[in-house]
């Protein structure tokens, strides 16, 4: 989430990271809260020609819950 790219995508795409977590049980886990416009974080992790670009940057599926908020 940190990396260059990411960050570079993350701004074109007008989304802002808020928070990563690592799960103190399971380093493998990790809470991480985005703030953008509506859908574009959701549309990206739900769309099947997305997925494999995803997990290449290391985005585990398995267990992966995704929530939609608004404000």
């Amino acid at each position: 989430m940190n990396a260059e790219e990411q960050q570079s995508m993350f701004k074109e795409m007008g989304v802002k990271i808020f928070y990563i977590g690592k799960s103190l049980d399971d380093p493998q886990r990790a809470t991480v809260i985005f703030q953008g416009p509506q859908n574009v974080q959701y549309d990206i992790f739900m769309n099947l020609e997305t997925k494999p670009i995803v997990e290449a940057s290391g985005h585990i599926y398995a267990g992966t819950k995704i929530t939609r908020w608004i404000s």
